[in-house]
């Protein structure tokens, strides 16, 4: 787990030894192409209007409106940062899918718990399917999940997070005008099948800057094809509840080294490892969704929602 804050301040302090680069804290509302390059309106947070120029914008800001898509699901999750009243948790262990909740009809959904000492850790509830749920529907999977799955016993609720990731087959554009680009999430980062992003951000990033040295292609594509083509066929099939999700994630990490497929997830394999870990999934549904998806119309989403996580005190 990476806190914001500490990463914030980690980037401010390595810009600050560099005289030219300067930070202006704004929020901008309209971004848009220009001759010259890129120009963004803010507001200052004493309220003033600013206006920005630049040879190249890059522009992070959540889509109001997804692409046109085959497949739309979404990851949404709530989390609590527990303590408990005695030591339950391994620090040298985490779970990242526990499928023993109750499975939505659609979908699926796991628990998640990331230990921070013996007696603290962040606990979640994620669903992977269309429709996010009410904040009430979340507390009460975590109640659950807390009490009758992992028996915590006493504890206390310190802080939680809530999200929304939209994963989808949708092609992001990553340019809005000659010097206006999307990177990150807006601009197609987020992992479709997973909802990994911020690995991708960090190698977008530094491909950025490499560019900007050399003067290169300036945003190059977050994922490979073929990873976006596995994907495809995966969303579309959990989608379409041709596989059953828990047995299949499950499957994968019963039968695949850990390093492979966490390199898998992350879109770093070569094309054999990536067949044979296509040989392990169930070939007849996967196989009949292949067929399928060149005949798919890609449809407007009814509703965007690319939410980063967010933290509250309770």
């Amino acid at each position: 787990m990476l806190r914001s804050a500490p990463f914030e301040e980690l980037v401010h302090s390595r810009l600050a030894q560099y005289r030219a680069a300067r930070i202006v804290r704004a929020t901008a509302h309209t971004v848009r192409n220009v001759t010259e390059g890129g120009e963004l309106h803010c507001t200052t947070p004493d309220g003033r209007l600013l206006t920005l120029r630049g040879r190249y914008v890059f522009d992070s800001r959540p889509l109001q409106i997804l692409p046109p898509a085959r497949t739309v699901l979404r990851q949404h999750f709530r989390g609590w940062f527990v303590r408990t009243h005695a030591p339950c948790f391994d620090p040298a262990v985490a779970d990242l899918m526990d499928f023993r909740v109750p499975q939505p009809r659609h979908g699926l959904a796991f628990g998640y718990v990331l230990p921070l000492a013996s007696d603290r850790a962040l606990v979640e509830y994620t669903e992977f399917s269309r429709t996010p749920l009410a904040t009430a529907a979340y507390e009460a999977a975590l109640r659950h999940y807390t009490e009758d799955v992992l028996r915590l016993g006493a504890l206390t609720v310190e802080s939680a997070e809530q999200g929304v990731i939209p994963m989808t087959d949708a092609r992001f554009p990553r340019t809005t005008g000659q010097g206006v680009f999307r990177i990150g999430a807006a601009g197609g980062a987020t992992r479709p099948a997973t909802g990994y992003t911020f690995a991708a951000v960090q190698r977008q990033s530094r491909a950025i800057a490499a560019a900007l040295r050399d003067r290169g292609a300036v945003v190059p594509r977050p994922h490979g094809r073929r990873a976006l083509a596995m994907d495809a066929v995966v969303l579309r099939a959990l989608d379409t509840g041709r596989i059953d999700g828990p047995r299949f994630f499950t499957d994968l990490f019963r039968s695949i080294p850990m390093e492979r497929l966490l390199r898998f997830l992350d879109g770093r394999t070569t094309p054999w490892e990536e067949l044979g870990i296509g040989l392990r999934t169930p070939l007849g549904p996967m196989l009949r969704t292949v067929a399928e998806l060149p005949f798919l119309p890609r449809r407007p989403p009814p509703a965007a929602d690319i939410t980063v996580r967010t933290e509250g005190s309770r």
